[in-house]
């Protein structure tokens, strides 16, 4: 028989029972659709870091203090503004800015008795060219508010339609209330910048600080600090942070007279170790759920048994005129095979709408890609091959006169 005539036939025995077919497929089904769904997801979260990454600037480093040194931290070692001036000259920095960051500070609304939380930051003039938001309206911090300690502020368009109820170009200039330990304190509104995360911040209005920007000079002033929470900055070469990183390093532990007390990251490491987290987590969730193609591959070989036993006399008049075992065993695991496939395909097809609506929940993108839609295809069918060849060589093994007396 014929690689085509298998296949039809094999059709007409998978379609004759349609309901124990369906069921015989449920297994593989579920898995391969659970496989999609999960790849798809872990796939856009990649895909959504990616971006947030590349919203952040390709080639941007940021410099601090190791969290984890295996040396006692002095407060000598802290960075400052000297280190900052030690690095502003280095080779293959585009941009550097040092900041120094409070976090959750009080800042007045518009009612006298309200208030909100808010993360203040100070930073250097070169900080816009590094952060590159969006300038709705106004002037971001520059050299002149740095040396002479201006007391203003560049805030988002989010901030400005909370404190004064509207944001248009009338708000530059207006003073707004900053309360921190040394009482309260008034501060000009100098720009406003559009806020990158303002949809997510409306859905939980009071989960997120205010987004304050002062010069780093008001900033330390004010909050009594001589130290920076770390040093921005951008490299000429993206390709080159590797090595920069390196210079940077050794230049502040030989300024410092330390070791291992600094680290200077880039974005392109933080993307890779967030990819590696996602790519993980995604492989170990899926295979959790391919254990289910598993029970459907046993199903598969169940029925296939099942199959053979109901067809046991037109086995027996098969080999009675010729046909030979490798003939049958072909027959019964092309049916196999076109069974899980079929499965195979409506798992990728319920795959890829349960992960187009999860991303819609979730609200994120997902994305399903060519690669596990070919893994997928491939794992059914060799289910069909593994699991369909011990039915197959069983029914191929029958006694052909044992098989024409069978009732």
């Amino acid at each position: 028989m014929y690689l085509g005539e298998n296949i039809k036939s094999a059709l007409k025995n998978v379609l004759s029972n349609k309901m124990r077919t369906f069921l015989t497929m449920l297994g593989i089904i579920i898995g391969i659709a659970s496989v999609i769904t999960i790849t798809s997801i872990g796939n856009g979260s990649q895909k959504e870091i990616e971006d947030r990454f590349d919203d952040l600037g390709v080639g941007r480093m940021t410099v601090s203090m190791r969290s984890n040194s295996p040396r006692n931290m002095y407060t000598s070692d802290a960075l400052t503004l000297d280190d900052y001036e030690l690095l502003k000259n280095v080779r293959g920095i585009k941009y550097i800015s040092p900041t120094y960051q409070a976090n959750y500070y009080s800042v007045k609304l518009l009612d006298p008795k309200e208030t909100n939380t808010a993360q203040i930051t100070g930073v250097g003039a070169d900080y816009y060219d590094i952060m590159a938001p969006d300038l709705l309206y106004g002037e971001y911090i520059n050299q002149e508010n740095i040396d002479n300690k201006s007391k203003t502020v560049v805030i988002t368009d989010t901030t400005a339609q909370k404190v004064f109820g509207y944001c248009d170009e009338s708000v530059i200039g207006q003073q707004i209330s900053v309360k921190s330990w040394k009482g309260s304190q008034k501060f000009t509104v100098e720009g406003i910048v559009e806020n990158p995360n303002a949809d997510t911040e409306l859905q939980y209005e009071n989960e997120y600080p205010e987004s304050i920007v002062m010069p780093i000079s008001t900033a330390q002033r004010l909050f009594g600090q001589k130290t920076l929470t770390n040093i921005t900055l951008v490299a000429e070469a993206p390709d080159d942070t590797d090595a920069l990183s390196e210079r940077i390093v050794a230049m502040l532990d030989n300024f410092h007279n330390t070791s291992e007390k600094y680290t200077c990251e880039s974005t392109t490491e933080q993307l890779e170790a967030m990819n590696e987290v996602t790519g993980t987590v995604t492989l170990l969730i899926s295979g959790v759920a391919a254990i289910s193609l598993i029970v459907g591959g046993i199903g598969v070989m169940n029925i296939m048994m099942v199959t053979v036993t109901e067809r046991t006399r037109e086995i027996g008049i098969r080999k009675s005129i010729g046909a030979k075992n490798s003939d049958i065993m072909f027959q019964f695991v092309v049916e196999a095979i076109i069974l899980t496939f079929m499965g195979g395909l409506f798992g990728i097809v319920f795959g890829w709408l349960a992960g187009l609506v999860a991303g819609a929940i979730l609200g994120m993108e997902s994305v399903v890609s060519v690669k596990s839609i070919i893994i997928a295809v491939a794992i059914s069918s060799a289910i069909g091959i593994i699991f369909g060849v011990y039915p197959a060589e069983k029914a191929a093994r029958l006694d052909p006169i044992e098989a024409l007396r069978y009732e």
